[in-house]
């Protein structure tokens, strides 16, 4: 699939890996499609890839926690644009809480940003793809999807909802030509830790295996087109995924102690 003229949407755009991969996407001659919260951060963003990639992209505000509202700003994105050929769903929040100590809004928030608004995206964007017979849904996952750590319970269920979507959505779209790709990453150096843990302890914790925003995002778009199952970074939390999956009891012994570093 190559970019020329191809339209790609990516929720959460406006900061962290959403914007990287605006500015990845703009670079390889995507027209974008940019959804976020923040109106004048995306009103920027699109000023900065206009000068620097001489790209147009259309902005949306939507906040992905308000059902009505998000489900309206689809129906716009839908009829504004015949075709929409790549869709990223990026769009990402957490709170790392012990369960007992979690705000009920903080899960209804973290269950309908990460998981509920992703679903609701493709179900709109998909009818179009299948008419033209091709696209490519890509999910940011996380590590935490597959190794749910304590104080990320309900975290790591959004997660493990979205990759569990998405394996179900890949064999569904196989026949019609459609990608369907899930990153699941590790820590990474973005503001999602101001929410996440606003004491800083966690991002010191795992500073030494940080990942880079604009590394991630370079990969991530390198792999549109591409019938690539999952993208797992740092390549070693995704071996240590496998190694949880075929025996949880054992790794939860052996690394309780990293596991609880939150």
């Amino acid at each position: 699939m190559g970019a020329s003229k191809k339209s790609l949407l990516i929720t959460g755009a406006s900061s962290g890996l959403g914007r990287e991969l605006a500015v990845e996407a703009a670079a390889a001659g995507y027209q974008l499609l940019l959804v976020a919260r923040s109106e004048e951060k995306l009103k920027q963003l699109a000023i900065e890839l206009k000068e620097r990639f001489q790209i147009n992209s259309t902005i949306y505000r939507a906040d992905l926690n308000d059902p009505e509202e998000w489900r309206t700003a689809l129906q716009q994105i839908v009829r504004e644009n015949q075709h929409i050929d790549v869709l990223i769903n990026n769009a990402g929040v957490g709170y790392f809480r012990l369960f007992k100590d979690t705000d009920p809004i903080q899960i209804e928030t973290t269950m309908r940003v990460n998981s509920l608004a992703a679903m609701e995206a493709s179900a709109a964007i998909l009818p179009g793809m299948l008419k033209q017979g091709a696209g490519h849904v890509i999910m940011i996952g996380s590590m935490a999807g597959k190794v749910v750590t304590p104080k990320a319970a309900v975290y790591g269920a959004s997660k493990h909802s979205i990759i569990g979507f998405s394996n179900g959505l890949r064999q569904e779209l196989k026949p019609y030509g459609i990608h369907v790709t899930t990153v699941n990453l590790g820590p990474m150096d973005t503001n999602f830790f101001d929410t996440a843990d606003p004491s800083g302890r966690y991002r010191q914790a795992s500073a030494r295996y940080m990942l880079q925003p604009d590394k991630v995002a370079r990969k991530v778009i390198s792999s549109i087109g591409k019938n690539k199952r999952e993208i797992n970074l740092p390549g070693w939390m995704g071996i240590g995924s496998k190694v949880y999956q075929l025996v949880p009891g054992v790794a939860e012994k052996l690394l309780g102690g990293q596991f609880n570093k939150k």
